[in-house]
This record gives structure tokens, sequence and C-alpha cells, in this order.
């Protein structure tokens, strides 16, 4: 697993170091508008950048969190530790944090959420433990530095997804192991609290499936709606229900919403999700740059599809200009694997209904 990792982490070095920019976007937050036929104005989603980044400085956006207020959208740097603020009244982007950098080849900053104190929590995956401690990262709401993991245990190399519960337990994916891991409010409990074939990765060579990292990357973003933990599954193209039971202990696992085993679509390269109040659950399709809604029977609908995106790794819900959108950060590491230009960034798709 490490050095089929080093490789790619190499080509994406090689592909930095030929000064891959970002086109200028746009801050441009306006929807156009039609009639429904009665007079009344109704707008179309659409898909729109809202800050800019720059993939030669290695602002690759991976983790994404946006406040309550709809205020400030938190985003992670893949490879560098930073986190940074965005105005969402303005689009304006600044430093607020930082956890430690992984060194070339051993790691990357994935998932971020936040507690109802208002601290957040970021997810620090390892492809070599004995080089980058992988870990929980407690940020204050103050934000600043941070050196000392708010929790680990010697199983979770690769957390990924994040998501609090009402109790203030964090549950937290494992890509690399396809498991679920369930930590008590103090950080101080580490428990595995799923691990199932569903979750798992599957790098076989008849997956088509399957990501561009070469190792197993199975259980991914991570959301809780009604009862019940959503999970995507990259390599295998699906969303994973767990039923939570009154003990808490989770229920049989379900393929709740799959893909299409040749194309792998609608949630190719499934990576970050996100539950909408209504208990349909958003899916930001890396590997075929799409957000797709996957309903509460199960069926998945494509709700934008290219164009902007490059690599959407996660997404998450917000409220702007009285309108609901859907925030994806557009990753661009298969672009910049691939020796092109990325385009990274925040982008906006709605308003939704």
């Amino acid at each position: 697993m490490k050095s089929t990792m080093a490789l790619s982490r190499s080509i994406l070095l090689t592909a930095l170091a030929f000064g891959a920019s970002l086109v200028a976007c746009s801050e441009d937050n306006t929807t156009s508008s039609s009639s429904d036929g009665g007079g009344n104005s109704v707008s179309t989603p659409e898909l729109k950048p809202l800050a800019e980044l720059d993939a030669a400085r290695s602002q690759l956006p991976e983790g994404l969190w946006v406040t309550a207020d709809s205020e400030t959208a938190y985003m992670g740097y893949a490879l560098t530790g930073e986190i940074v603020a965005v105005s969402l009244a303005d689009n304006k982007v600044s430093a607020f944090a930082t956890v430690p950098a992984p060194p070339a080849n051993t790691g990357f900053v994935t998932g971020i959420t936040q507690s109802a104190a208002g601290d957040l929590y970021v997810a620090a995956a390892s492809l070599d433990p004995a080089e980058y401690a992988p870990g929980i990262y407690k940020i204050p709401a103050a934000g600043g530095p941070v050196t000392t993991a708010f929790a680990t245990d010697a199983a979770m190399n690769l957390p990924n997804g994040l998501v609090f519960d009402e109790d203030g337990n964090l549950f937290v994916t494992d890509s690399a192991l396809g498991a679920i891991f369930k930590i008590s409010p103090d950080g101080k409990t580490v428990t595995n609290w799923l691990t199932d074939p569903l979750l798992k990765g599957d790098v076989a060579a008849t997956n088509p499936c399957k990501t561009v990292l070469g190792i197993p990357f199975g259980a991914n973003g991570l959301a809780l709606s009604r009862g019940a933990v959503y999970v995507a599954n990259t390599d295998k193209a699906a969303l994973i229900k767990i039923p939570i039971n009154a003990d808490g202990t989770p229920d049989v696992a379900v393929e709740f919403s799959t893909s299409d085993p040749a194309t792998c679509l609608p949630l190719q390269g499934a990576d970050g999700i996100a539950a909408d109040a209504d208990g349909s659950i958003l899916v930001a399709g890396n590997g075929g740059n799409a957000l797709v809604r996957v309903g509460t029977d199960g069926e998945a609908t494509v709700l934008a599809k290219g164009g902007l995106f490059d690599g959407p790794a996660s997404v998450a819900l917000a409220t702007l200009g009285s309108k609901k959108h859907a925030l994806l950060t557009n990753f661009g590491l298969i672009t910049l694997l691939s020796m092109k230009t990325p385009k990274v960034g925040l982008l906006s798709y709605g308003p939704l209904p």
C-alpha cells in the first residue's frame, strides 16, 4: 500500500512542480430566473464558482464544513495541513488554523466537522504511520495551530469522514480498513464501531469503479440521518446505510444506493456526503464529476455533472441569499495526476428545493 501511494504522491508533486495554476474564479453568486407559467419567478439551479484557490501552492481542498448560520465555510488543504475560512458574504479566503503537515508521500488531511461547542475536528490520514502520525485534531473556535492529536488509535490509519451524534460522540470512517470508529466526547475512548465487507474497498482488476490511488478505498463520506448512518464507498460507487439500534450499536449494513457495475454511474467516485432535512443524501461524485441526490427510497438523481466540476470531494449545505445551496470543494487530484491544470476551489450549486 505504501509504495503504490508513494508513487501516486510523487506524480502529484511532479505535477505541482510544473506550476499548475488555477484560472481565476468569478465571485458571481447570482442565479437565473424563469417563470412557472403563473407569473411567479422560479430560480434555476446553477453551478457557480465561489472562491479562488491555487494548485501551484498546494491549495487542494478536500474537507469542507459550513457553519449552521451559513456565514463561514471551512476547507482543509490535503497536502499542507492548512485550514482556511471562507466568508460566504464576500467569498474571501483567510487563514484559520493548521494541523501537522504531512511530509511528502506520507499522508494527507481529509474530513472536517464541527462540534456543538464550535470547535473544528480535522482528520489526518497516514500512509506511513512511522513518518506521519494519523489521528483526529481538535481546533478551538478561535483557530490557530494545533500540534497534538485529540484522538488516535493504532488501527485507525486512514480516517476520513467525520460526523457527531447528538450525544457528542464522533464517528469516523477509515477508508483503508473499511470501518467506522466511534470516539467518546473527551477523545479518550476510541472503539471500532463497525467493520463490514460493504465498507471495504476493492482494487480488483475487474472492478472499473476503483480509485486511481492503487489501494483499497472504501468507507469515505459519512452522515447521520433519521436514526441511521450513511457511508459512501468510493471503490464500489455505492451508498451504504447502517441503522442504529436503540442501544447505539450498529444494525445490519445494507447497500442503500448502487451504481451500474459497468459504468459506475451515477455514484462514480462517491466521496463526501451530506444529509438534507428531508432525509435525502447529497453525494459528491469525485470520479464522476457530479453532484448526486439519493432519495429516501435509495433512488439516485444527478443534479449537476461536468462543467466546472473537477473532482468534487466534499459537499455541505448552506443558505445563500435566503435560499438553500450545496457547496462543494473542487479537489482536482485526478486532473493533477494527469499533468493538467485543475480547477480547484469552492463551488455552489443551487438554489435547491
